[in-house]
């Protein structure tokens, strides 16, 4: 924020307003080794320890601290939370290091109407208010704090939210006035100054962008924002960009960039009524780029407190940063968002002619990968606002008030519903949504072509799988695979923190095995389509033709297709389609297990995982076997089928050809 005090705190000569006494003791709290008993009273225990720690760089201590004087600015510069980090976890059945119990009760007394009694001991009053803390996005409340997870984020980001929001402008660099200003809102107290209004001309140029940001991606936003040749707002300050984006941030941090590059408002929810599995959710409060002195802290903002949670809203819900949209290719272009309903969020990077729409996807360890739409991404329905979304249009006036269009003069509204049907007939032919979605976006006949499609699904997962040897990769470099095992799963292995968000995989191979199941269902659709002669592919020849084709396609690649990871050796081990698609159900997503088991083999001798990891391990199959997650149940280790889904490709083309002969 930063944090103030309005009145002058400490000897009979200061102001001492009873909110700002609370702030001083906090801060010095944070680096007193003998915390002092936090009160509304300036004690005389206070007046000495100011004293003291103005001996270093006054002549004269007084015991007082005058706003923005020079007792001020060396407090906060000892105390300042933007370095402050903990080394191990906080709160119940945590490591509980005192220097972190102690920066954990500062933290919360930075933000608590009636701050807590600090010690170097865990209280329960500390648990409660962790648990509490942790009520709006977390289904399970654990009252603990890891390092770096999201219950540390996000107290990092309470800590700095301003209280107010005051029209301001300047932090970082801005651009010298701008002859052909429309506006001019910001000082020196805010992220940058807006000199012009949203428009379609710069919701076009935004697209643009996007687009191109996106061509040659690169393995973070930051990295693809550092490329000078990806990103045409690059400036000498992006050097150093560090964002941090997981899934549901990086819609925002785009919109938020551009707007800063290019001089335009920029506000957004800065809290919801509701979670990211909850129905009937709400804005709550809203916050904009007047509420910062920096971008990098309006960013940082906005990369702890966003979640998928903030997409979720009933279709005609006012007020919110997006809004579902028609599907047209007017209405789905680079900068789109996707939110998939199981709590995923997506970016539209490109629309290809033939309709097929490709995203890039951000995760929790802050990667990034492309993905292809495709029907193992959920749409939910219009009550969960689950679908494609455009921004709203937003404007703000000299004064610095925001003004969002609503739904009804929101261009591209879908005032039909269009994304909330339950099937679609188009020409004469019944589809399904993420089939409508294509035929809708395809320049020509939009009939799809199966082999061009069945290629793009293998290119896909030829992607998927490159992106997840990085991700199991980046487990074991952090030696999670080292560590032992947790007594127990988070209550949701799709939803959680800390090592087992960073680096566990159920949500990514639930999403790959889906990728499969959409190839197993066009090639049996298809061939059972066109053996029937009326049917929505672009495709001439016979049944037998088709699954000819198939059945080449598949051979190939079910050995051109090749990963390669690293065993617990050392040694890289290399694994075709063909062999993954053997143990597709037998690849682990638990981070604490070995490499080999990451990669489903089961019998080699170069894994070192004990009986216990094994154990887990063997129970974990049901949860193996699920292709359609749920992030709102409690995942337990029986919660999964029981069977294997059959979705072999290689079985179906077999059992096709023996039909087709």
């Amino acid at each position: 924020m930063p944090i103030s005090i309005s009145g002058s705190v400490g000897d009979s000569g200061g102001q001492n307003r009873p909110e700002d006494v609370r702030t001083v003791y906090a801060l010095f709290n944070k680096m007193l080794s003998n915390p002092l008993a936090i009160s509304d009273q300036v004690s005389n225990e206070l007046i000495q320890v100011i004293m003291a720690f103005q001996s270093s760089f006054l002549s004269r201590p007084d015991g007082r601290i005058d706003v923005g004087g020079r007792t001020w600015r060396e407090l906060i510069a000892v105390t300042d939370d933007s370095g402050t980090e903990i080394t191990g976890s906080v709160g119940q059945g945590g490591q509980n290091r005192p220097s972190d119990v102690r920066i954990v009760y500062a933290l919360f007394n930075n933000i608590l109407a009636s701050p807590l009694a600090v010690s170097d001991q865990v209280s329960a009053e500390l648990i409660q208010t962790i648990k509490n803390f942790q009520q709006p996005f977390l289904s399970r409340p654990d009252g603990r704090i890891d390092v770096g997870g999201r219950t540390w984020r996000k107290l990092i980001t309470a800590t700095e939210m301003p209280d107010t929001e005051t029209p301001g402008g300047g932090g970082e660099p801005v651009d010298p006035v701008d002859p052909n200003a429309e506006i001019n809102v910001g000082g020196t107290n805010a992220a940058w100054i807006a000199y012009h209004q949203w428009n379609e001309s710069y919701e076009a140029e935004f697209a643009r962008w996007v687009e191109q940001l996106f061509v040659d991606k690169k393995g973070s936003l930051a990295a693809c924002l550092r490329n000078p040749e990806g990103n045409s707002l690059y400036s000498d300050e992006d050097r150093n960009n560090n964002l941090f984006s997981d899934c549901a941030d990086l819609p925002y941090l785009l919109r938020a960039y551009f707007s800063y590059k290019k001089k335009l408002p920029f506000s957004f929810n800065s809290s919801i009524s509701g979670s990211r599995y909850s129905n009937n959710n709400k804005p709550g409060s809203s916050r904009s780029f007047l509420s910062y002195s920096s971008f990098s802290r309006m960013a940082r903002t906005i990369s702890n407190s966003v979640h998928s949670g903030f997409f979720r809203f009933f279709w005609t819900m006012e007020k919110t940063d997006t809004f579902l949209c028609q599907v047209n290719r007017e209405s789905i272009v680079p900068g789109t968002v996707y939110y998939d309903a199981n709590g995923h969020v997506l970016v539209v990077s490109r629309v290809d002619d033939d309709g097929t729409v490709w995203f890039v996807d951000a995760h929790p360890d802050n990667s990034l990968t492309e993905k292809r739409f495709g029907s193992y991404l959920s749409r939910g329905s219009c009550k969960q606002g689950g679908g494609f979304r455009r921004w709203r249009h937003q404007d703000v006036s000299s004064s610095g008030n925001f003004t969002l269009t609503n739904n009804s003069t929101s261009p591209f509204f879908d005032e039909e519903q269009s994304q909330c049907q339950d099937s679609y007939e188009v020409d004469g032919l019944e589809l399904d949504y993420h089939q409508w979605v294509k035929r809708m976006l395809a320049t020509g006949s939009g009939k799809v072509d199966p082999i061009k499609e069945i290629q793009q699904q293998l290119t896909a997962l030829d992607q998927a799988l490159q992106d997840r040897v990085a991700s199991i990769a980046a487990a074991v470099s952090h030696n999670i695979h080292k560590k032992t095992h947790p007594s127990s799963l988070p209550y949701n292995i799709y939803g959680t923190e800390g090592d087992w968000e960073a680096y566990s995989t159920p949500g990514r191979d639930a999403r790959l095995r889906a990728q499969v199941r959409e190839m197993f269902n066009l090639i049996k659709d298809s061939v059972s389509a066109v053996a029937q002669g009326d049917h929505p592919y672009a495709f001439e020849g016979t049944a037998a033709d088709l699954l000819r084709q198939f059945g080449s396609i598949w051979q190939e690649s079910t050995d051109s297709i090749r990963i390669g990871y690293g065993d617990s050796s050392g040694k890289t081990v290399t694994l075709t389609l063909g062999n993954i698609m053997e143990r597709l159900f037998l690849l682990s997503f638990d981070p604490y297990h070995c490499p080999e088991l990451r990669w489903g083999d089961v019998d080699t001798a170069s894994c070192p995982d004990g009986s216990s990891k094994r154990w887990w391990y063997e129970q974990e199959q049901r949860l193996r076997n699920v292709i359609d997650t749920d992030h709102r149940v409690n995942t337990t280790l029986d919660w999964g089928p029981v069977n294997t889904p059959d979705i072999d490709v290689g079985a179906l083309l077999e059992l096709l050809k023996r039909e087709y002969s």
